[in-house]
């Protein structure tokens, strides 16, 4: 299966192809945090130089969130384009399956702002409340980003790691495609971002 996978979410972006059994896997970074506006013009040179046409492959792998707002949009936004150009299977994922698979943690912890986290297992997403976090991950072990790993110092923080996380999500998407019985899932235009919104403050 030819396959290309695309992650803004974080605080790199992540870009893969796996095509003819090749894997290729690429981390992008931006002092600025502006590496998102390089995956356009990363996946053309990746494919060039590598002789892709990107018209054989078989499914495009996007992180959908939680993570970088901008970076969600970005990604998702050239993922659905190519998806629906090429008419080929868009497999979204999340931020907790990736990283979760890529450490191998039960937890993953986020700083949601406004004293609030995302606490993610690889089939759940929840947004809460300071206060309440310690009751959601005793007796687990704990995956997390810098802003939480000042709270939780005997967490690992994947923010510290340069972890291509491209392959992993190859292989997740892979999976998920088949053991997916209705393919019709992965209309691009079914595909929803994973923005999990704080409440107003009123």
């Amino acid at each position: 299966m030819n396959i290309l996978a695309i992650c803004a979410a974080l605080n790199n972006s992540y870009f893969a192809i796996k095509y003819n059994d090749k894997i290729i896997d690429e981390i992008i970074k931006s002092d600025e945090n502006y590496h998102s506006l390089y995956l356009i013009s990363k996946i053309k040179e990746i494919c060039t130089n590598n002789n892709i046409d990107l018209k054989k492959l078989d499914a495009i792998a996007v992180n959908c969130g939680p993570g970088s707002f901008t970076g969600i949009r970005v990604a998702m936004s050239i993922a659905k384009v190519m998806a629906g150009e090429l008419e080929i299977p868009l497999i979204g994922l999340n931020t907790a399956q990736i990283l979760l698979s890529a450490f191998n943690r039960d937890i993953l912890l986020m700083d949601a702002r406004r004293d609030m986290y995302f606490v993610c297992t690889k089939d759940n997403i929840e947004l809460v409340y300071k206060d309440k976090v310690e009751e959601k991950i005793v007796n687990k072990t704990l995956l997390c980003d810098k802003n939480c790993k000042n709270i939780f110092p005997n967490s690992i923080c994947f923010e510290e790691y340069d972890k291509n996380l491209g392959e992993i999500m190859i292989n997740l998407a892979i999976d998920k495609y088949q053991q997916t019985p209705d393919k019709t899932e992965f209309d691009y235009l079914k595909l929803e971002a994973n923005y999990i919104q704080t409440p107003p403050i009123f």
